[in-house]
């Protein structure tokens, strides 16, 4: 069963689940937006020492995702950029928990520290690898999926464009369909991540590569398989400043491709491919503009996320009118 508590923690637990018997163990516990975070020292029988991490999540908002990540989805692949994980276990009753190697003391996640090249190429690098890695995993998304997706996405446009005086009604409506209907073609989509915002990538305090992913939590109407460029799109234009973006993106997209290198998927769908992902990242603050506590408690992000998206899509557009492709 998942421990749910600090106090279920034990010395023999440990010793079970870490596959070593343990003399000693130090637990406190810390709240996060969607779990406890457990900071767990541990001293073995021999006097090595290890650092790790607890992470409960009660309940079942996000069911057995993030479990699956890290003990099915990737368990076979070679050097995975995840979190090393020791130990997870789901009920649907309950919810899960995670036990994670510590890296804070030589890791920090990316959310004071500037996005340069070198980090959006190490990001690329990793999430392409982990894309090719499931590429044709898993059918294409059902109508019943895409439904719920756009079921709860959709409500946000009408108060966004009361909000901003902008009109998105027939562009998001547009974009659904042709979203549909590219779909339907199984050629450049894997198992997604979903989230990768700066708190959800580390990389060492003193480089910019290698990075690491953590904390996949999608909502039961999230989307976990599509289009690969989609992962990229939201990490790059989302959450990286205009200025940045603009100088870096084609290089960060190339590279991965390059990494993706699913067989018949050509760099002109690709390109394609990733106009349609930056369309989509309109819906991170449609979303937001769906419920009427986050339209105006988190009118300060998604005003910047909305801003930065029609950023991007006017380079990229103007680009490809230019030049007919990127």
């Amino acid at each position: 069963m998942p421990i749910t508590q600090v106090e279920q923690i034990s010395k023999e637990w440990l010793s079970e689940v870490l596959g070593k018997p343990v003399h000693s163990f130090e637990a406190l516990s810390h709240m996060s937006s969607w779990s406890t975070q457990v900071p767990v020292r541990v001293e073995y029988a021999d006097g090595t020492k290890a650092k790790l991490r607890l992470k409960i999540c009660v309940g079942n908002t996000f069911g057995r995702s993030e479990v699956d990540y890290y003990l099915r989805d990737y368990v076979d692949m070679p050097q995975a950029p995840l979190v090393k994980c020791y130990h997870a276990d789901y009920d649907t009753a309950v919810g899960y928990h995670l036990l994670l190697e510590d890296m804070s003391e030589t890791h920090h996640n990316r959310r004071e520290v500037p996005s340069t090249l070198e980090y959006g190429l190490a990001v690329a690098e990793a999430l392409g690898r982990l894309h090719r890695y499931h590429n044709g995993s898993a059918p294409v998304p059902s109508e019943g999926v895409w439904k719920r997706y756009f079921d709860v996405i959709r409500p946000g446009v009408v108060p966004m464009e009361q909000t901003t005086g902008q009109v998105f009604s027939e562009r998001f409506e547009e974009h659904a369909k042709a979203l549909q209907v590219r779909w339907a073609d199984p050629i450049g989509m894997s198992l997604l991540h979903g989230d990768l915002n700066p708190m959800n990538i580390l990389t060492p305090k003193n480089a910019d590569s290698p990075v690491y992913f953590l904390d996949r939590q999608p909502f039961d109407w999230s989307l976990t398989y599509g289009l690969g460029a989609y992962d990229l799109a939201y990490f790059l234009v989302v959450w990286w400043a205009e200025h940045t973006q603009a100088v870096y993106w084609q290089e960060i997209l190339k590279r991965w491709y390059e990494a993706f290198a699913c067989p018949g998927y050509s760099w002109e769908q690709a390109q394609s491919d990733w106009l349609l992902s930056v369309e989509q990242c309109l819906h991170v603050p449609i979303e937001w503009c769906s419920n009427s506590e986050t339209l105006v408690s988190m009118q300060w992000l998604w005003e910047i996320q909305l801003r930065r998206v029609q950023y991007t899509l006017a380079l990229v557009t103007n680009t490809r009118n230019i030049i007919g492709h990127f």
